[in-house]
């Protein structure tokens, strides 16, 4: 069986996130199966992102890696860009879903959903991303004993940046913390214990991932971040907040607190670059837990569920059975 996935064999430096994964996800399966180019006519199945065609009217399995809920088409209109996704949908002979979160608002926002399907948890290459190895602390000047938080994405409001930083200046009255932060930041608050990295190349990301003591993801209904992934096999107890699919992750490797910061969300249309602001009282009792219970929180991560070579095998097996299936 011959597998044709989007992108490959990624000759340029894709920097969007369902490619940075593919990336990796394909560097494991080229190791056993035949990987090819969905240009190449003679592959047998394809490995589609969310709104992807087989120009050959080959079979093919869609990977979803979000939709869309914002109710004020801030960046683009909900409904034509969800429907794009559906067709892609009817089209596919399986799904695979980056988190339970993500299937959810599918079959919320799409009724007749009925292809076979599964949910499969961003991961990443553990040769790469690990607790041992190189860190930036002497370069930057930080000492061995401070405390550095580490927040890490492609900077967009509804990441809440603003609110890590404002929830970072609430716990530093209290003690000596420091902040990196990775990714490039349009608009900085300065500050002597906040660091801005900028843009990483994605080579040297475990290196900085290293120089943290903790990640604080409180992205306001994130389908399911790689950065989240990246920050766990470093070895990084993780504070999140519990909408959307990054609990998930967090849950599945024993790798921290997810943080009931805001309210149950119920799958419906948001103001989605307008978000919440979260629980502060509550999330600061949960930073102190892991703060003061650090080395529990360390050594009690669970790498093996967010090993890239565990999830191919689990694309690997549902692909199969998608195209057996098919073939009958």
């Amino acid at each position: 069986m011959k597998i044709a996935i989007e992108k490959y064999p990624f000759v340029f430096s894709e920097k969007i996130g369902p490619y940075i994964f593919l990336k990796r996800l394909s560097k494991s399966l080229k190791i056993k199966y035949d990987i090819t180019n969905i240009l190449n006519p003679f592959y047998d199945i394809g490995l589609f992102t969310s709104t992807s065609k087989s120009i050959y009217n080959k079979p093919y399995v869609l990977r979803i890696g979000g939709v869309y809920f914002d109710k004020n088409n801030t960046i683009q209109d909900t409904v034509s860009s969800n429907q794009k996704i559906f067709n892609s949908i009817n089209n596919s002979i399986g799904v695979i879903f980056v988190s339970e979160f993500t299937k959810k608002l599918v079959l919320k926002l799409y009724k007749e959903f009925n292809k076979k399907n599964i949910v499969i948890n961003n991961a990443v290459p553990l040769d790469v991303f690990k607790p041992s190895g190189n860190n930036k602390r002497e370069e930057l000047g930080i000492n061995e004993n401070d405390f550095v938080i580490v927040a890490s994405a492609s900077w967009r409001r509804h990441k809440r940046l603003e609110e890590i930083i404002e929830f970072f200046f609430r716990i530093k009255k209290k003690n000596k913390f420091k902040l990196l932060i990775l990714g490039n930041v349009q608009n900085k608050i300065f500050d002597n214990d906040i660091i801005y990295t900028g843009n990483i190349n994605p080579i040297f990301l475990p290196d900085w991932y290293r120089t943290g003591n903790l990640f604080l993801n409180l992205s306001w209904l994130d389908h399911s971040p790689n950065t989240l992934a990246e920050a766990i096999a470093c070895g990084l107890p993780c504070l999140s907040s519990n909408n959307g699919g990054t609990k998930e992750l967090i849950e599945s490797c024993n790798a921290g607190i997810v943080s009931q910061v805001d309210e149950t969300y119920n799958y419906e249309m948001v103001d989605y670059y307008n978000p919440v602001k979260p629980n502060f009282s509550i999330l600061e009792n949960d930073f102190y837990k892991i703060f003061k219970n650090y080395n529990f929180y360390k050594n009690n991560i669970h790498f093996t569920n967010v090993s890239i070579d565990n999830a191919s095998v689990k694309y690997i097996d549902f692909i199969t059975r998608c195209w057996n299936e098919n073939n009958r």
